[in-house]
């Protein structure tokens, strides 16, 4: 069973709009199904209440990889955002959904070329709502 996740009440509808809009244009690969699911299952709350450990939309969060002891850092981000080549992560992809609603010191997993890479949330480096910067 997977861990129902936290998130902000204003990603759970910008990304249902954004679902929404993928399901009109029957562009709906396994991938948003599974996003979906977990946000009709998530717990939200106000942007003020989320606790700062917790992964939110344009979230910057430091992983280490615990099959290699590599440590990185990504943004989760928007598919228009997303840019691989700056670590942008987009929320419609293995890392993004892996990544959503997960906070700190917790082990997530998703795959990786060979298998299945297991990566612990060393920190959230950056999360909007902590910082007060409730537009984005």
């Amino acid at each position: 069973m997977t861990k129902k996740i936290t998130i902000t009440i204003n990603d759970y509808h910008r990304l249902m709009g954004l679902l929404e809009f993928a399901f009109l244009m029957g562009k709906m690969p396994d991938i948003k199904s599974r996003l979906y699911n977990m946000l009709v299952s998530a717990k939200a709350l106000r942007q003020e209440n989320i606790n700062e450990n917790i992964i939110t939309m344009n979230s910057r969060v430091h992983l280490k990889d615990l099959n290699n002891q590599r440590e990185t850092e990504v943004t989760l981000t928007y598919p228009r955002e997303a840019n691989p080549s700056e670590r942008r992560v987009s929320i419609f992809s293995e890392i993004g959904i892996a990544l959503l609603g997960h906070e700190e010191k917790e082990v997530v997993s998703w795959s990786v070329p060979g298998g299945t890479g297991l990566f612990e949330i060393v920190s959230v480096t950056y999360q909007p709502e902590a910082a007060g910067d409730y537009h984005l």
